[in-house]
This record gives structure tokens, C-alpha cells and sequence, in this order.
């Protein structure tokens, strides 16, 4: 999941992706979960395509994402809890009734400066008046639940592909800056959504299940049939 990627820190090489089923790490299931902030506007998906064309040679084909930033990597929706990363209904009543508690407004952020982890190059976040740290904060995990993030740092960023070999860093580095500038926008992050994506397909389309109004601080039912399905 992107909330997991790798800071490159001193980092000499990128490390590739690969698009296969990794079937161990689904152990039969098929949705994985995030909250994210859905940032699927047109100036941001022209933005990601204009990337993906610059950085053509380094990346996976076939990218098709939205653009998002993930908050909190939830796991597998299912009935019940078998395994360490299953996600359940009483994972996401406890994290909506966190959400209501926290009373978090609506909030301020900038998108802009290109960045890269060692799996993946990206679109700076800039959590202006801490809303995504506050969120982040809400939607946390009970201690032992949940996949978790794995000790990485967690940076807000906007992935736009994933490298599909390895490369050296500074090649890289280079790359993102003989990019096009790209203007910082700022926005107004009205609500929080919970998006799935198919994990037997890496870098798929995310589909927006609900999500959390933070003016009237209320869920709503994004797509009511893909929300029953995930906990059957």
C-alpha cells in the first residue's frame, strides 16, 4: 500500500516493483482497504499522466490509480478476524465512532514538489494545519490489529507510478528535476473516504466504498453494494 513505501533516505538504487498476484501475502482474499483523502481532480490526474509520460522509462506500465493520499492502510474486509491483517466491521465502527469523537473540520493542504521513496516517485502533501495528522490520529488501529505501517516514517505524498526496475537515485533525482514545473495547489479537504482496490492487481483502480463528511460529521454510503460485499 502507499502509506508503506519506503523513505529513500541515502538510498543508492530505486527498488523495482512487480506486477504479479502475490498470492501468499492474500491467502485467499481480494480487497484491501485504506482511508484516504480522494484527490481525483482533473488538474491532478493530467498532472500524474504528464509524470508518468516524463518518467515513462522508469516506471510500470499500466498505472491506474487515482490520485489519493492514504491516511491509514486498513487490511482485508471480511467477516471476521483470522489473520493479522483482516479488517472488520467492528475495525470500521470503532475508527468512524474515533472520527466523530475527534470532531475534525475540515482542513487545509498543498500539493506540489516532486519527491521520491525507493519503490515510488511523488507528489509532495503538505498537511498545513495538521488535519492529516489529527485524522491519522482517529483512525489508528487498536495496538496488535491491522497490518501497521512497519516502522516507516509516514510521509503524505500523492503516487503518481511505481518504478518497475532498479535505478540509481541520482538518475532519478535528476529525472523528477528536469521535470515541468509543477504550480503548488492548495485545497480544502471536506471529508475522508474509505477506497478498496483489488490486491491480486498492483497499482489497480481504487473504488470509493463511504466516506466521512468532516462539516456534517457523518458517514455516507459511497457505493452500498461494494461496502455489504466486503464484509460477507
Amino acid at each position: 500500500a502507499d502509506a508503506q513505501a519506503q523513505p529513500h533516505n541515502d538510498a543508492t538504487w530505486t527498488l523495482p516493483n512487480v506486477q504479479k498476484d502475490f498470492a501468499d501475502w492474500r491467502a485467499g482474499r481480494h480487497r484491501y482497504a485504506v482511508w484516504a483523502i480522494d484527490l481525483d481532480h482533473d488538474w491532478l490526474r493530467e498532472a500524474s499522466e504528464n509524470m508518468r509520460q516524463h518518467c515513462a522509462d522508469l516506471l510500470l506500465p499500466d498505472y491506474a490509480r487515482q490520485p489519493h493520499a492514504t491516511l491509514r492502510i486498513c487490511g482485508f474486509p471480511g467477516p471476521d478476524r483470522r489473520l493479522g491483517d483482516d479488517y472488520t466491521r467492528a475495525h470500521l465502527a470503532a475508527q468512524v465512532s474515533a472520527l466523530e469523537s475527534a470532531r475534525i473540520e475540515p482542513f487545509p493542504i498543498s500539493i506540489g514538489a516532486l519527491d521520491t521513496f525507493t519503490t515510488a516517485p511523488y507528489f509532495s502533501v503538505l498537511d498545513i494545519e495538521c488535519g492529516i495528522a489529527r485524522s491519522r490520529q482517529a483512525l489508528a488501529m487498536p495496538a496488535g490489529d491491522g497490518p501497521g505501517e512497519k516502522g516507516f516514517p509516514y510521509i503524505p505524498h500523492v503516487t503518481f507510478g511505481l518504478y518497475g526496475r532498479r535505478f540509481p537515485m541520482p538518475d532519478v533525482a535528476s529525472r523528477l528535476r528536469s521535470a515541468p514545473e509543477i504550480e503548488n495547489a492548495r485545497l480544502t479537504v471536506e471529508r475522508l473516504t474509505l477506497m478498496t482496490y483489488e490486491a491480486s492487481v498492483i497499482a489497480g483502480p481504487l473504488t470509493s466504498v463511504c466516506a466521512f463528511d468532516l462539516e456534517s460529521q457523518t458517514l455516507t454510503m459511497l457505493d452500498p453494494e461494494a461496502m455489504e460485499a466486503l464484509f460477507r
